[in-house]
């Protein structure tokens, strides 16, 4: 009997585990987000250009990121940022869906930023890219001389934007 009891628990523990994990994928909003994850794959094989593309790789990447699916969220908004790298807009989109995981968001503004040049048409991109970091950087005091050194590189793009 001594060997019941905790048996038992240990069961009903894992029980409710699994019913954590798997609960995400029975409630309605879920299911939605679900059904949004399909439409954006459709999307993404129907696209007819990069710029199309990126769009219905974001959405894709939103919806993984609604589901949980880290991993999934960063593969899609890794290859939205490689299909339309100009794009300001799939940029803030990364930083908003990958808010909760800034390691990875991290990884990719930073990749991001190694890949394209800072000037041109990939200038606003860049800088979102930078505004992106420095709000991963911010309040963190590990980070201090990150978030300084990005700061002025802000500063200098903006500066050299309007022209002084």
């Amino acid at each position: 009997m001594d060997w019941q009891i905790p048996l038992l628990v240990s069961a009903v523990t894992f029980a409710a585990f699994l019913i954590f994990r798997v609960r995400p994928a029975v409630t309605p909003r879920a299911r939605a987000t679900a059904a949004a994850l399909t439409g954006a794959k459709k999307r993404i094989e129907e696209a007819k250009d990069d710029a199309a593309r990126a769009i219905a790789l974001a959405d894709a990447a939103d919806a993984c990121a609604a589901l949980g699916r880290t991993n999934g969220a960063v593969g899609y908004y890794l290859r939205a940022l490689r299909s339309d790298p100009r794009s300001t807009r799939i940029v803030e989109r990364t930083a908003a869906g990958l808010a909760r995981r800034p390691g990875a968001l991290e990884r990719l503004m930073w990749r991001h930023l190694a890949v394209h040049s800072w000037e041109g048409e990939h200038r606003d991109a860049a800088l979102a890219s930078l505004r992106a970091l420095a709000g991963v950087y911010a309040g963190r005091r590990r980070h201090r001389l990150r978030a300084e050194a990005i700061a002025h590189a802000l500063a200098a793009l903006d500066a050299e934007r309007s022209g002084g």
